[in-house]
């Protein structure tokens, strides 16, 4: 699988994740199936630093639309315009992506100060209450520490998600599955490269979030 497939693939297991928590929360199945979508973004964030060739415009990116995707994710999720207890997912993907930023620019440079920085991030997810609080920025380091030796990041993931899954909700344990498609990726990108999915991502988010909200408001 290419990079754009495995985008793909994360925002319909995301849509079918939120759908059945904002619409269908008694349908388990789809809260399940939904389990597949975060670990292949965090996989993501890890790959797109290796690729991307400006990583400060990346980290605005996300931020950027961390802000822009606040309010329709409390709405959807808490009926809210703010809810301040959790934020949404882009803010935990800017702090994976800031964590590992740090470890690539400044562990050869100062080991200490870089560890303490990343640690700092995983801290300030678990603070600012983002959507996968520190599991979620940790994923994003565990995939990129373990850039060269694929399945055995993927077996610290599942390790580290069964954990977290015993801790909390049970239904994280199905997390595991998305190792599959991450195993089956390729290292490229989509072949023709004409269609942009992290822009269509970006926008995605929200605009999916509000309609959510909608066709809540509209059935409920």
């Amino acid at each position: 699988m290419n990079r754009s497939q495995l985008k793909l693939l994360a925002i319909i297991t995301m849509v079918i994740d939120h759908t059945g928590a904002i619409l269908f929360p008694k349908i388990a199945l789809l809260r399940i199936i939904g389990r597949l979508s975060f670990p292949i973004f965090a996989f993501l964030i890890s790959e797109g630093l290796f690729h991307t060739s400006n990583v400060k415009a990346y980290l605005g990116r996300l931020f950027i639309f961390a802000m822009i995707s606040e309010v329709p994710y409390d709405l959807a999720f808490y009926g809210v315009p703010y809810h301040p207890e959790s934020q949404n997912i882009f803010f935990t993907l800017f702090l994976g992506l800031a964590a590992i930023a740090v470890l690539q620019t400044y562990l050869s440079k100062n080991s200490v100060a870089s560890i303490a920085l990343a640690g700092a991030a995983v801290l300030l997810a678990e603070v600012l209450h983002t959507d996968y609080g520190w599991f979620g920025v940790v994923t994003v380091i565990v995939f990129y520490c373990f850039k060269k030796y694929q399945t055995k990041g993927v077996f610290v993931f599942s390790a580290l998600n069964t954990g977290y899954g015993l801790l909390g909700s049970s239904l994280q344990i199905y997390a595991m599955a998305a190792s599959i498609p991450i195993l089956l990726y390729n290292g490229e990108n989509a072949k023709n490269g004409k269609f942009n999915w992290q822009y269509f991502f970006y926008a995605f988010y929200p605009l999916h979030l509000l309609l959510l909200f909608f066709v809540h408001m509209v059935v409920k």
